[in-house]
């Protein structure tokens, strides 16, 4: 092979792995937004056009990802966890309510939210991928001066994820879907009050 084919073929390897970076951002990007419907209008809100809106892009972007509507489903589903993750660590790029995340969730399937977070206390806090995003996450924030003095990145990582089990128990209570999306609206505004005024020293930039 020629100089000239080999420049060509090294080339077109790094087309191909700028195409592959671009499509699994895509997928995330998709997924996220699937994520956030789900919490503002429950599951029968992830639609085709409803996640191409919400992510800014085509029905025919998401049908390449997703073939099926129940594959988007299934994936977004699967998806929770990595979102969850991610929020703890404080990415909250594709969220619009991030406070309200987990109450949203709740209201529409809090076994599934119960599942997550009870797993998460079977474990290895130092293995947990929520946690130690977490108190990266306010490690930061603390590196900034964003946390009052005294309060310890872990203590921070501890109460934002415990606000995620008290999300789930308050929405719960809701006797109908309607009660349970103005519990997780409700809970949205008190978690961000609670740590505003308890653990930070101003309102964050970017927040569980």
């Amino acid at each position: 092979m020629g100089a000239t084919g080999m420049a060509m073929t090294m080339e077109d390897a790094q087309v191909q792995r700028k195409t592959r970076i671009n499509g699994q951002r895509t997928r995330r990007r998709l997924l996220a937004s699937a994520v956030s419907l789900w919490s503002q209008r429950g599951l029968l809100g992830v639609t085709v056009s409803a996640v191409a809106e919400h992510a800014g892009t085509t029905r025919r972007t998401v049908y390449h990802h997703f073939p099926t509507q129940e594959m988007l489903l299934e994936e977004t589903e699967r998806f929770v966890v990595t979102e969850l993750a991610a929020l703890a660590g404080g990415d909250t790029s594709y969220l619009s309510q991030p406070y309200g995340l987990v109450a949203g969730l709740a209201a529409d399937n809090p076994d599934l939210i119960r599942s997550v977070l009870l797993g998460m206390l079977r474990e290895d806090p130092r293995e947990n991928a929520m946690f130690k995003n977490g108190v990266r996450y306010w490690s930061e924030v603390a590196a900034g001066g964003g946390l009052r003095d005294g309060i310890p990145p872990e203590h921070a990582a501890a109460v934002t994820l415990a606000m995620w089990l008290a999300a789930t128990l308050v929405v719960s209570t809701g006797a109908t879907e309607k009660e349970r999306r103005a519990a997780a609206r409700s809970f949205a505004a008190s978690f961000e009050a609670l740590l505003t005024h308890g653990i930070l020293t101003s309102p964050p930039q970017g927040n569980s």
